[in-house]
């Protein structure tokens, strides 16, 4: 007779049942591996605000959101919708470095656009 791997699996549980049970069945093969989302089950959370808000009387408040400001002006700096940018116009270099002085001014160039499409979009409350 030809033994394959359920026969060994088989005689194996039949041998040391304590530890071999565990992984296979008493007919050689493999039990499924167990779900270890079972053991860490989320618990739900009880509204219990809701309960004891329930017997309460209205009193006709209602809280009014705050809405933070879309563009806020800090020195050189400015914050619109959270991200922050840095309007500074830098002083130009010497033309003998002429990898930096692209450099510097193409941020002059966007800086100056920036400022030209927030004086579009906003007005000229403040000068910038």
């Amino acid at each position: 007779m030809v033994k394959n791997y359920k026969y060994y699996c088989r005689e194996a549980v039949k041998r040391n049942p304590k530890l071999y049970g565990s992984s296979f069945n008493e007919d050689g093969s493999r039990k499924k591996e167990p779900l270890m989302s079972m053991h860490y089950k989320r618990k739900k959370l009880k509204d219990a605000a809701a309960a004891s808000l329930r017997g309460r009387e209205k009193d006709g408040w209602v809280s009014i959101p705050v809405k933070k400001p879309e563009l806020q002006i800090v020195g050189t700096e400015i914050k619109l919708n959270g991200r922050t940018q840095n309007l500074i116009i830098k002083k130009l270099p010497n033309k003998s470095d002429k990898r930096k002085y692209n450099r510097i001014w193409m941020h002059n160039d966007r800086v100056r656009k920036k400022l030209k499409m927030l004086k579009e979009q906003y007005g000229v409350t403040k000068p910038l």
